[in-house]
């Protein structure tokens, strides 16, 4: 409707997925890179996690269309297959003559004749699940075991999971521990931040064909990125819905106005909610922030970065103190000055060290223990002592399992890094399986507010 008006050539904020208007900002084409590498590698499983509404579709949809013409990709449209099905639904979408009826044994055969044919053309397939936090734990005990389908040096058969959080809970669980041991790296999708959607309003009008000044004003922006949320789906439904206002007042730029009206007529705000005292102070402070400009904004940002806070030692909650800024370094053995095992030393310096840590960066797991097994951590930790890198040991309490302890190696500012780390790491160490991972899916698992110290990740 308001196409001609703003002379646009294709609707810039529809929610259906549409690669010729990819955002690679936000960590998405940096993922999107690493994901067609992992894949061109031959990694067996790949994670890729977001909340509702991150660009997970839009993710799955570059990926196909960037890997290569050798790598046949398979999705498993419905994530609640039941374990028995699985083989039947990837043959079925490989083209392979089974029936429903067919056995097991039979189907498996036929699928692995079918891999060894492709591998011997230079081909690769690849399965792609989405939702796959809604997949039943035992139908993705199933896929893994389609993974041990290999020659002597490579994976006939490789996956890629797309799911929310509520996936690595379910993967947490020690019944399925074989399953995380075989992811090789894991990706977490996080909410883009204030400027990157004003970057990303502006991408999509320039893509949809705008040539015009700015539509949506440094304000307007403020607040989409305010009641958004960061996710992707939220900000098209606002700004589209903006759009339509201005259009129907007949002005050129969107405003506050259009964007409260948007925000009236979006199903995911409550009613009322846009006139209680409590939700008007932050969206009022974003607006006088804005109006400032945003060099005030850039500086705030850097002194608060420059002044994060240290985190005092509590295992089981992490407190804040305001007392002493972090020096850019992490704390030596020496310097925690702690009485107690290992355990102990690791669980203070991790904490300094998620206060300063950059939710963009990439670290690499290590290791997953229970409550019940802190003498086989503490065993670890010593091995990691020995092979002298206990320095770049991290070990903190993940907040999806009660008691559970999450340990990670070191933190890298690019991916390449990261695999670099991971390949030249101790052959003791590599015993465990290790894989990469973002520092953001850290903070989350860790359930901290790091926004202080992870740079701009918050609204």
């Amino acid at each position: 409707m308001y196409l001609e008006y703003f002379g646009l050539k294709r609707a810039p904020y529809r929610i259906t997925p549409d690669t010729d208007l990819f955002y690679a900002g936000g960590e998405r084409g940096a993922i999107l890179d690493a994901l067609v590498f992992a894949i061109s590698s031959g990694e067996a499983i790949t994670k890729v996690v977001g909340e509702v509404g991150t660009g997970k579709t839009m993710l799955c949809r570059m990926l196909e269309h960037k890997l290569p013409d050798s790598v046949e990709v398979v999705y498993l449209a419905n994530p609640s297959l039941p374990p028995e099905n699985v083989l039947h639904a990837i043959a079925f979408e490989l083209g392979l003559p089974f029936t429903s009826d067919e056995n097991r044994l039979t189907v498996m055969k036929g699928l692995q004749d079918y891999l060894l044919q492709r591998h011997a053309e230079g081909r690769q397939v690849v399965v792609f699940v989405e939702e796959a936090q809604c997949m039943p734990l035992a139908t993705l005990e199933e896929i893994r075991l389609l993974s041990n389908l290999e020659t002597k040096q490579h994976k006939l058969l490789q996956v890629v999971l797309f799911g929310q959080p509520e996936l690595d809970v379910g993967l947490s669980k020690p019944s399925v521990r074989q399953i995380k041991e075989r992811i090789t790296n894991s990706f977490y999708l996080s909410p883009l931040s204030c400027h990157e959607i004003g970057d990303y309003l502006a991408f999509r009008l320039h893509l949809a064909g705008f040539r015009g000044t700015p539509v949506f004003s440094k304000a307007a922006s403020w607040l989409i990125a305010h009641y958004s949320k960061g996710l992707m789906r939220r900000i098209n439904i606002i700004a589209d819905k903006a759009l339509l206002a201005a259009y129907a007042t007949g002005q050129r730029e969107v405003t506050l106005r259009h964007i409260f009206s948007a925000l009236s007529d979006c199903e995911f705000i409550k009613p009322n909610i846009l006139l209680r005292p409590a939700f008007l102070v932050l969206p009022m402070a974003i607006l006088l922030t804005a109006i400032g400009g945003w060099s005030h904004f850039d500086t705030q940002a850097a002194n608060k970065q420059q002044h994060a806070t240290v985190v005092t030692v509590t295992p089981q909650l992490v407190q804040i103190s305001a007392e002493k800024p972090v020096q850019q370094r992490y704390l030596s053995e020496n310097e925690t000055q702690i009485d107690g095992n290992l355990l102990d030393q690791r669980l203070l310096v991790t904490q300094n060290w998620l206060a300063q840590a950059k939710a963009n960066n990439f670290t690499v797991q290590l290791l997953w223990a229970e409550q019940d097994e802190l003498y086989s951590l503490e065993r670890f930790l010593r091995l990691a002592s020995s092979e002298g890198v206990l320095d770049r040991v991290f070990v903190y309490r993940a907040g999806g399992v009660e008691g559970a302890l999450s340990v990670v190696l070191g933190e890298y500012d690019t991916y390449s890094q990261a695999i670099d780390a991971l390949e030249s790491m101790p052959a003791a160490l590599k015993k465990y399986q290790p894989y990469l991972r973002n520092v953001r899916g850290v903070f989350a698992e860790a359930r901290i507010e790091m926004a202080g110290a992870a740079g701009n990740t918050d609204l």
